[in-house]
């Protein structure tokens, strides 16, 4: 198997488990089984972002989406009053939602299948840098020129490097609103 089969047959997988976890929290019975099935859609979003070559949005989405803000839905539940028994079945409307969206899934995935998706990169980009052709360094900021090729800079120390000079006023205020957001959450659950 070459290395760009693998790759699709990886992306396929993250791809199913995502969106299998996605149905999870929409059918689950549940509102703690429902969030647990939404830590399963993302870990197969973070999947995705390593078959993509986002190796950064990877480790965010693990950090930030399945540790903090996962764990944030599972103590909001566990605080809140009788939502473990809270068990309602079906309210009669799963026939009319497939008869509806039948044909959009069909239609989403001829369109997906027969699209012409462009691919400028490989799958996993080198540590130093990727080259590029000029119409496609136009559209990354960062790109350099070097001879006849142009070198878009590695993606995490490019990000860190703009967001601490450039975008450091809105990074700051966006941690503060983050504090402030998380002392009040501690607050309404000691009420």
């Amino acid at each position: 198997m070459s290395q760009q089969t693998v790759v699709q047959l990886v992306f396929g997988v993250m791809a199913a488990l995502s969106l299998g976890g996605a149905m999870g929290v929409v059918m689950a019975r549940t509102v703690f089984v429902s969030a647990l099935w939404l830590i399963l859609s993302f870990v197969g979003v973070a999947g995705l972002y390593i078959t993509l070559g986002a190796g950064f949005l990877a480790v965010i989405q693990v950090l930030v989406y399945v540790g903090a803000i996962s764990v944030l839905i599972l103590f909001a539940i566990m605080l809140t009053e009788d939502v473990m028994g809270d068990e309602h079945p079906n309210n009669g409307q799963v026939g009319l939602a497939i008869i509806l969206l039948t044909p959009l899934i069909f239609l989403l995935g001829k369109w997906g299948f027969t699209a012409n998706w462009p691919v400028k990169a490989a799958a996993i980009l080198p540590r130093s840098g990727l080259s590029v052709d000029a119409a496609t360094a136009a559209a990354l900021p960062g790109a350099l020129k070097t001879g006849d090729a142009f070198l878009v800079p590695d993606s995490v120390a490019y990000l860190g490097r703009v967001l601490m000079t450039e975008h450091f006023l809105a990074f700051e205020v966006v941690s503060v609103v983050l504090l402030v957001a998380l002392v009040g959450a501690i607050v309404i659950a000691r009420d």
